[in-house]
């Protein structure tokens, strides 16, 4: 099969958190790495735990079971971070492990708006598909980090690469 602009906007990857399977779309991963330093932010919100610590990438890093309100792991198990970007905004999430790369058939259309979003409390999901018979739950990954908390996010990292300069 050849991969036309088309399917390529369908396919999606899928990350494991617990039992579940959450997907973000493929065309906004960066990098995917196991453990990776991060730099503590003052002044954002507990699903954010810091920033990348990479030269040149000032990316927050979400924590996904904080941002979805799930148990944490257990301490010293396995995670793996995952660089998206859409737009000039770069975040990275951890996750419990990535499993596929899945086509669910559903474009990936980034969002149009930058205000607060309707759905505040599930802003961060965009919908649901299946997978090999399971069931995926597609994350707006321009929700996961809340409008409402972007300002301080932003401005925690400025503050943060100011503090370095």
């Amino acid at each position: 099969m050849t991969d036309t602009p088309d399917t390529l906007r369908t396919r999606y990857l899928t990350l494991i958190l617990g039992d579940d399977l959450y997907a973000v779309p493929l065309g906004a991963v960066k990098e995917i790495r196991g453990n990776c330093a991060s730099v503590a932010l003052e002044g954002v919100p507990p699903y954010v735990v810091g920033r990348l610590d990479q030269p040149g990438v000032a990316a927050p890093v979400v924590d996904l079971r904080r941002r979805l309100d799930m148990p944490q792991a257990q301490a010293g198990a396995p995670s793996v971070h995952v660089l998206l970007e859409r737009g000039k905004r770069p975040l990275v999430v951890r996750a419990d492990a990535v499993a596929d790369v899945v086509d669910l058939g559903i474009p990936d259309e980034p969002a149009t708006t930058e205000g607060p979003d309707a759905r505040a409390d599930l802003a961060w999901l965009r919908g649901v598909a299946a997978a090999a018979e399971r069931m995926v739950l597609m994350l707006d990954v321009d929700q996961l980090v809340a409008p409402a908390d972007r300002a301080a996010v932003d401005a925690a990292i400025a503050a943060d690469q100011a503090r370095a300069a």
